[in-house]
């Protein structure tokens, strides 16, 4: 009884060792306690996207067989006969494991919510299992019948793996690491057999899939799932392991993300930090380390970085630093415990910069940690988190730098200057701008302040210096505007975009309804038979190919990305996207670009020419794309597009042929006209050219050198993939759009031919004044579609929708993306 009471109370006796080797062979079910936080995570966000995209994708060549089915099909049934019992047991297995899964959190204490979220998962795929298979032509009753049976015919889709998946997906936070290892060896060996008994094919599996990955991050997101924080008792376990005496163990306020943080007392009264990268830790795993490194500067995916890496490159970064003269936190031991739990303790004696009043922070305590950021950056090392939760005073009142997790030697100068903005924006958010200007520049200097003036930016900051920021209602404008009066600068002004008005939606309103008038007319379809068109179209197809819009930008903010040399965030790039969607509406797509990027990457650091550079790179590399696969697609006689398919066309559907696709080709040659002679006949515009000729000659010569040093992207095997992938990647998505919208009116072509179409009709339309190619592009692809044979009619009604989900749509979540761009002041 006396020793339980001794440690309890953290005191060590002679039988706790033997106490905790029996513990430690007991075997972790779940990772994280019953009562353990739930957390929403936006790596369910992109997991659900991908899903809802590929099963989209999936629908077209649904339910199949297509020829990589056959293929697969013929190699599975070519294997050896001893493969069947083995196929049979994984399939039944499967089911077996997903309801095993139920069973255990039924019967365990306090986890009867993770049964109702489990269950939730199963009727979300059933539900979604149901709808696909209805769309690709499979009964409801043919369906649910997959469920339970192993035998043939095939069945579009694995219903019996999408439930299952599900459940096993959405309990997976829940459970330790080996169960979730198992699990996952469990669907992968089950969901192959479904293919090899011939329950399923290929296509209708991965279908199953999805749908269940799905609906899991959907009730993922709805719910949150647990982070596999460890216990107090399991750290206690795990310090012994590595032979640390400490007592008074609780966990911290304030955690990274990825690791879990406790704090401890050594027996000579020291203060310990305890970081745990737990072996159950959900944070630290890939989809959710690669979302953090989109979204926060100096964070880096975990590419095959393991728990004790981690530990290891922290450890280490630590001791350099110490090594030659900053002042660091202690390392006490670095190492994994028996359990597999990485830790890094090390000694933290003194308060957080942030528990500090501003009284109590002294000048000369402002000075010392100026002094040991500036030596860590001449050391050539970027620490990647100064805050005020990174940065601790000790009892006499000197600074020492922890958290070297993000840290990284031969560092470049941005994220050296980056640094120095993020202790500015700190110690501003706790002794106000005037002390923080004032030890700035008592340690920069006038010149190496103005250097750090342009990352005073949230994109420039650590994740808690943002959040503090956010949560104290700042505003970065007005410490920008004092830090370049105490420089002796000027601070850099940066245009302002136009803004979409009343009377520019009346006038793009106008000229959509005079566009679209020529084109029913030119082509011989009146309005009456568009609507009877459009109203017989299949809502699926229309529903599959709005949902896939938003993908479009995903492909295009990796081609800006690659665009500059100057390293950005995925994240605020994508709202850059999502954004000019919102602002084609009032200029034309191409100038909206390069225009809003010339802001946006001027915000996060780059100098006005190399922010302009950045816009005609990215323009300029989707155009070579867009030549190329005209060149390619024509050359090889992958697809053709000719006049007289155009008028046969629209003389099968209107009875006309001096009316047909000629006609609709000369609607291009009359916009294109009248484009010119607005230029040239209106003051206004004419004043605009011949001013405008002069004024950017002289622009390109003063920004020539920032230009050229943003042409170094090409020198950059990165960036060059990122640059024509992306641009790549997106057209290919916007060719899927097109036929979707197609296959909406009862008509489909070939993925050659909507490459061409949505290629050649895009590259036309953008070298048009007209905003977003209004009347141009829908004129354009009418006349497209007629060549390869659709009837005027459903012509011109796939390119309404495709106009719809892909330019009239977009600017609805284009709007939010605005917003967050201004809220986070990257435009």
């Amino acid at each position: 009884m006396k020793q339980d009471e001794a440690q309890a109370e953290g005191i060590e006796t002679e039988a706790a060792p033997e106490r905790r080797r029996f513990r430690r062979a007991d075997v972790r079910i779940f990772s994280s306690a019953s009562d353990a936080p739930l957390a929403r995570r936006p790596s369910d966000i992109v997991l659900l996207l991908v899903c809802v995209v590929g099963v989209v994708a999936l629908a077209i060549p649904a339910p199949g067989p297509t020829a990589l089915d056959t293929a697969v099909m013929n190699l599975v049934q070519q294997l050896p006969g001893l493969f069947g019992w083995f196929w049979e047991i994984s399939y039944n297995l499967l089911l077996a494991w997903a309801l095993g899964l139920i069973v255990v959190a039924l019967v365990a204490r306090g986890r009867k919510k993770l049964v109702l979220h489990e269950l939730l998962a199963a009727l979300l795929a059933l539900l979604f299992s149901a709808i696909a298979g209805r769309a690709a032509g499979t009964d409801l009753d043919v369906s649910l019948r997959a469920v339970s049976s192993s035998q043939p015919p095939a069945v579009y889709l694995a219903v019996r793996a999408a439930i299952a998946i599900a459940v096993v997906v959405m309990a997976s936070p829940h459970m330790s690491r080996p169960l979730r290892f198992l699990g996952r060896w469990i669907v992968v060996a089950g969901a192959i057999a479904g293919v090899a008994l011939g329950t399923t094919l290929p296509i209708g599996l991965l279908a199953g899939v999805l749908i269940g990955l799905g609906s899991a991050a959907i009730v993922h997101l709805l719910f949150g799932s647990p982070a596999g924080r460890l216990s107090l008792d399991q750290i206690a376990l795990d310090l012994d392991d590595l032979e640390v005496e400490a007592s008074d163990i609780r966990h911290a306020p304030l955690e990274p993300r990825g690791a879990a943080l406790a704090l401890a007392s050594a027996p000579d009264g020291r203060r310990l930090l305890i970081k745990v990268y737990g072996r159950d830790a959900r944070d630290g795993q890939l989809l959710t380390s690669t979302w953090a490194s989109i979204w926060n500067r100096g964070e880096t995916p975990k590419l095959g970085v393991g728990r004790l890496q981690q530990v290891e490159h922290e450890a280490l970064m630590t001791m350099l630093a110490g090594r030659d003269g900053v002042p660091v936190l202690p390392v006490v031991v670095a190492g994994m415990a028996n359990g597999r739990d990485a830790l890094l303790v090390t000694e933290v004696t003194g308060r957080p910069l942030i528990t500090f009043a501003p009284t109590e922070l002294t000048d000369a305590s402002l000075a010392e940690t100026w002094a040991a950021v500036l030596r860590l950056g001449q050391l050539g090392t970027a620490h990647g988190r100064i805050a005020g939760e990174t940065i601790v005073l000790r009892p006499d009142g000197s600074p020492a730098l922890g958290d070297f997790g993000r840290a990284q030697v031969a560092a470049s100068d941005a994220a050296i200057r980056g640094d120095r903005a993020q202790l500015l924006v700190a110690t501003a958010l706790l002794v106000g701008p005037e002390r923080a200007i004032a030890a700035a520049n008592a340690a920069l200097g006038s010149e190496g302040l103005a250097d750090v003036i342009p990352f005073l930016q949230p994109a420039a900051l650590a994740w808690p210096t943002r959040r503090a920021i956010h949560d104290a209602g700042w505003d970065l404008g007005e410490l920008r505007d004092r830090c370049a009066e105490a420089a002796g600068i000027e601070p850099p002004k940066l245009e302002r975009l136009r803004r979409v008005t009343v009377g520019s939606i009346v006038k793009v309103a106008l000229i959509g309804l005079i566009a679209y008038g020529l084109i029913a007319s030119l082509s011989g379809v009146d309005f009456k038979q568009i609507a009877d068109e459009l109203a017989s179209a299949d809502s699926i197809w229309i529903w599959s190919a709005l949902l896939l819009s938003p993908v479009v930008q995903v492909a295009q903010a990796f081609s800006t990305m690659g665009a500059s040399i100057h390293p950005v965030r995925y994240g605020p790039v994508l709202m850059l996207e999502y954004a000019i969607g919102f602002i084609a509406l009032a200029i034309p797509s191409s100038a909206a670009r390069v225009a809003l990027e010339i802001r946006f990457f001027e915000r996060v650091g780059v100098d006005a020419g190399g922010a302009a550079s950045i816009g005609l790179i990215d323009s300029v590399s989707g155009f070579v794309i867009q030549i190329v696969l005209i060149l390619t697609i024509t050359l090889t006689g992958l697809a053709t597009i000719t006049l007289n398919a155009v008028r046969s066309s629209s003389s099968s559907s209107s009875g006309s042929s001096s009316s047909g696709g000629g006609s609709v080709w000369i609607i291009l040659v009359v916009l294109l006209l009248l484009a010119a002679v607005v230029a040239l006949a209106v003051p206004r515009y004419r004043k605009t050219l011949r001013d405008g000729v002069p004024r950017y000659r002289a622009m390109l010569r003063e920004q020539a050198s920032s230009a050229r040093g943003a042409l170094r992207v090409f020198r950059e095997p990165r960036n060059v993939s990122l640059l024509l992938g992306g641009n790549l990647a997106a057209q290919l998505i916007q060719a899927i759009i097109l036929g979707l919208c197609l296959r909406a009116f009862g008509y489909g072509a070939t993925l050659a031919q909507l490459i061409l179409i949505n290629t050649f009709v895009s590259l036309f339309a953008g070298f048009m004044p007209v905003p977003g190619g209004m009347g141009v592009a829908e004129a354009g692809y009418t006349a497209a579609l007629q060549a390869i044979g659709v009837p005027s009619a459903a012509a011109v009604s796939t390119a309404i929708a495709f106009r719809l989900v892909t330019f009239y749509l977009p600017p609805i979540w284009g709007t939010a993306s605005m917003r967050w761009l201004r809220r986070h002041e990257f435009v």
